[in-house]
């Protein structure tokens, strides 16, 4: 097989002596030496044969390079986390992966195909170039499918509202399969910044030693990230060259988020708040600096090339929340045969999220739409509910069916807690169950595992 002619791959931006990656393992590439390594694997993918491949996402710049040299070549590449035999045997049947890299796992599935036959003709850029798992288990086969021109205009549109270029350092702590990790790494190669590879946890000083000693200059995280850089107390360590701080992945506390900015501020620092989903190949807004703190709750102005409107909105401006930009995913896969599949959505996403816009044009979301359940024949918000239960600890509602809910708290709770909750929510006893928990579940990229906690989330 060989790269479609007109697949241009990742454009890289730095100059061929800037540097471009370091990781934990001491392995550090300029760009020239980055364009290199992504050449020969590029070339060694291509002569394998074949249209998808399995990689294994430890945070190294080995799996980095693999992952451009899938995009030059033209093959599919399906980005893993942590899985377990069946979880992997279970892909392994539905996409039927020609190429494995970094992950141990049966290819050779549809020997014979080339990357056209499997990702559909026209313009490359715009075929299935990555697979990045949705929200969901572990093994579930449900990815969507983001084509090279999303991936370049969502990493140029971050690259813009960061202002990154050559001199910023970004730190890249979250996982590579999940769509916030993957962009941190691909907005800073896009805009000739470097980026700073590492697996260690923000729990164990390993982590902020890579940050000083690499010279860090931003720190992206999720929420629960953000819980644990105030557990370690990241903004009284000596971090001297750290400028930035952005989050996104779920809802930060207003609360927190003041005062992140105003100690961020204090020290001449910025954060930036977001917003989006892996069906946007990562993030569809940012909250300016300058609208802290006076819009703190808000996730902010679409990012450039992006646009909001909102769907069936109510008296108060509340309705769907819908994005449009180039940055939107082709479509879902379910296996291999969906990869050949057209641009399905046209650059629309209807989101699943409620929010409204204010006079400013900035989004304020309120919820999800699944997150709406009814007690009784009354429409509750579970997110209501975990701001009512979040006093004892970080708190996850869920719809147990019946008329029944189940509330997690990763803390402390009061021995009347259920009972508390039923009084405030105007139902009967024993509608609520609370459980009290050491800690929540997680995936690898931070949020909570619904399928652990016995429940879909």
């Amino acid at each position: 097989m060989t790269a479609p002619a007109d697949n241009p791959g990742f454009p890289l931006g730095g100059d061929d002596a800037d540097p471009a990656l370091a990781d934990d393992t001491g392995a550090t590439f300029t760009y020239g030496e980055l364009r290199s390594a992504v050449d020969a694997a590029a070339a060694e993918i291509a002569h394998h044969g074949g249209g998808v491949a399995f990689i294994g996402t430890a945070a190294t710049a080995a799996v980095v390079i693999d992952v451009l040299a899938c995009l030059q070549a033209g093959v599919a590449a399906v980005l893993l986390g942590p899985s377990n035999d069946a979880d992997l045997a279970r892909l392994a049947a539905a996409y039927r992966p020609d190429i494995a890299r970094n992950i141990d796992v049966p290819t050779g599935g549809a020997a014979g195909r080339t990357a056209g036959d499997t990702l559909g003709d026209g313009d490359a850029a715009m075929r299935t170039a990555l697979l990045l798992p949705t929200s969901g288990s572990t093994g579930s086969p449900k990815f969507a499918r983001i084509s090279l021109a999303s991936l370049v205009a969502s990493a140029r549109s971050i690259a813009a509202v960061l202002g990154l270029g050559a001199g910023e350092r970004g730190l890249a702590n979250l996982p590579l399969h999940y769509s916030y990790g993957l962009s941190v790494v691909v907005s800073h190669l896009v805009s000739g910044a470097t980026v700073v590879l590492t697996g260690h946890s923000a729990v164990r000083p390993e982590l902020w030693d890579v940050v000083r000693n690499q010279q860090v200059t931003s720190i992206p995280g999720v929420p629960y990230s953000y819980h644990l850089y105030r557990r370690v107390g990241v903004l009284d360590m000596d971090l001297p060259h750290l400028r930035t701080m952005t989050q996104a992945g779920g809802r930060l506390d207003p609360a927190v988020v003041r005062e992140l900015h105003d100690r961020l501020t204090t020290q001449g620092r910025r954060l930036f708040v977001m917003y989006g989903q892996t069906e946007a190949t990562s993030r569809m807004s940012v909250l300016d600096p300058a609208d802290l703190p006076e819009h703190a709750g808000s996730v902010g102005h679409p990012v450039p090339s992006g646009a909001f409107r909102i769907a069936g909105p109510g008296d108060d401006g509340v309705g769907e929340v819908l994005y449009s930009g180039p940055n939107v995913m082709l479509g879902y896969a379910h296996g291999r045969d969906d990869l050949a599949k057209p641009d399905e959505l046209g650059g629309n996403l209807a989101t699943g999220d409620l929010g409204r816009l204010d006079d400013g044009g900035r989004l304020w979301l309120t919820g999800r739409i699944k997150r709406i359940v009814k007690l009784y024949g009354e429409r509750v918000s579970l997110d209501d509910i975990e701001a009512l239960a979040s006093p004892w600890g970080i708190a996850v509602a869920t719809d147990l069916g019946d008329d029944r809910l189940g509330v997690f708290v990763e803390g402390r709770v009061p021995a009347d807690a259920s009972r508390s909750l039923e009084r405030q929510l105007g139902v009967p006893p024993r509608t609520v169950q609370v459980v009290a928990l050491d800690a929540l579940p997680r995936t690898s990229s931070g949020k909570v595992d619904y399928t652990k906690l016995g429940v879909d989330g």
